[in-house]
């Protein structure tokens, strides 16, 4: 695994201005890795940080929506770089740094407004099949390349990638939000002017942040424009080895949760040694709508984030606002934009989602799960649905167990050639917010509360010299539903 994270967008560049004291308690929820007295977690120990290099829509007065607009790296006139701007956003790069995050990733909505070809940071009828303007596209590059060079020698913050697109293949036409459509053949001038940029360092190209997953291999089909080697947009040599999406509206069994990522598995399995990353999601739609700081929203998220991991075969699972001020269900923690120095409001998707990140660390690998009941992947999306995960350098196993339906469920883990003697259960559901609890001997039943997200940390009994020996061994886990309860 390579990690889970979240996004700076749009609200880090207002809050990370905010008092010290309430930007520090959002940075902790968010990235600290430490325990109260209680031994419950202090924060969800995110381990990637997305940064938004913004296109410069604030100088013109935004999107007349609530903190939709950004800003860019350029002075008043666009004629050279200021790197004193975005002073938010640095303060939360260096939060996340400090609090052990140790990927970043700087991603773009649409390139600044002195490249577009209508002078804005969206499109219109003038922006053609991009609004990136034509024979721009090594300036657009070099200002991506000064913004890692800069980062990386100026403030000791490496980006390990930059994607610079985001969703091409909408329109992005509506005039709400910074975005920029791009065809496959704007897509490869892009990527051909960025990999020649010597100022990327070690940054990698991650690309095309598509913003259906259906895309990578219908439709646009971007695996085979961008990853085929005799495709004419091809650029798998240029670009990092994993290909990128966002899981919109495939969230539920209804609109293809299992089976569209079974198909993706399907296709990706297609080009061998490409990885593949979730990089945002959030609900949508009817979905969407509403503030929803309870279970309902989290266990929705968790089990997006189970089939991504467990069927797609994600890497790294991203979310999409890491704070929002919003009326809607895009975020993990909650401000009020006229009150700096007011409440922060938790959800429980933070908590949920924290299942994941607190404990499934980058370097962990997915272990396979059997099931004694033999549910098949469809079956499990609105009953017990459990992922399991291996850390061979500290010897733990960390067990995510969600439970969708109104009842607890006994299971019993059997971790078999990663010999467990206890299982220690983290507990979120309607009254706890990743709460430790006592620890299980290991071949008891274990409950998983109703409406839950449980993590399970086991930790092996045997020796180091032991360790290496059964390393060799595929590791599997086996969870059986009991007739007990605990």
């Amino acid at each position: 695994m390579v990690g889970f994270g979240a996004s700076d967008c749009w609200s880090i560049q207002h809050v990370g201005e905010w008092p010290l004291e309430q930007r520090s308690a959002i940075a902790d929820l968010l990235f600290a890795d430490g325990l109260d007295p209680r031994n419950d977690p202090l924060g969800i120990a995110l381990s990637v940080w997305r940064f938004s290099i913004g296109a410069g829509s604030s100088r013109q007065g935004g999107f007349g929506r609530l903190w939709r607009d950004a800003d860019a790296f350029y002075n008043d006139d666009f004629t050279g770089y200021d790197w004193n701007r975005l002073q938010g956003q640095r303060w939360f790069l260096q939060a996340a740094k400090a609090r052990g995050v140790d990927r970043f990733i700087a991603f773009v909505n649409s390139p600044p407004v002195n490249l577009t070809k209508n002078g804005l940071a969206y499109c219109n009828g003038a922006s053609g099949s991009t609004n990136l303007a034509e024979g721009r596209e090594d300036e657009y590059a070099a200002y991506l390349a000064a913004i890692v060079t800069h980062f990386r020698e100026a403030e000791q913050i490496s980006f390990d990638v930059i994607s610079p697109f985001n969703e091409p293949q909408w329109a992005w036409d509506a005039g709400t939000q910074e975005g920029c459509r791009y065809s496959a053949g704007d897509i490869r001038r892009a990527v051909d002017a960025l990999h020649a940029e010597t100022g990327l360092g070690e940054t990698e190209i991650e690309i095309p942040e598509s913003g259906a997953i259906v895309d990578l291999w219908s439709g646009e089909n971007y695996l085979e424009a961008f990853f085929r080697p005799d495709s004419p947009w091809y650029v798998g040599d240029k670009v990092a080895p994993t290909v990128t999406a966002h899981s919109y509206k495939t969230d539920l069994p209804a609109t293809g949760l299992v089976e569209r990522r079974r198909e993706l598995r399907e296709a990706l399995d297609r080009h061998p040694g490409l990885g593949y990353s979730m990089t945002e999601y959030c609900p949508l739609g009817p979905h969407g709508n509403g503030r929803d700081l309870g279970m309902d929203t989290a266990l929705m998220v968790a089990r997006v984030v189970h089939f991504d991991v467990v069927v797609a075969g994600a890497s790294s699972w991203q979310w999409w606002l890491a704070v929002s001020p919003y009326d809607y269900k895009d975020g993990l923690l909650y401000v009020d934009p006229d009150r700096p120095a007011g409440e922060i409001l938790q959800s429980k998707t933070l908590w949920a989602l924290g299942n994941f990140s607190r404990f499934i660390r980058p370097g962990m690998v997915r272990v396979g799960v059997t099931r004694s009941d033999g549910v098949a992947d469809e079956g499990t999306a609105e009953g017990i649905m459990v992922s399991g995960f291996y850390d061979r350098v500290r010897g733990v196993v960390a067990v995510v167990a969600i439970n969708w339906s109104e009842q607890p469920a006994p299971i019993e883990i059997v971790a078999r050639d990663l010999p467990v003697d206890e299982w220690i259960p983290y507990v979120t559901n309607g009254a706890s917010d990743l709460k430790a609890c006592a620890a299980i001997p290991a071949g008891e039943a274990i409950g998983v509360p109703a409406r839950s997200v449980v993590t399970l940390v086991g930790h092996r009994a045997f020796s180091m010299a032991d360790a290496g020996k059964r390393q060799r061994t595929p590791a599997q886990l086996e969870a059986h539903r009991t007739g007990r309860s605990s």
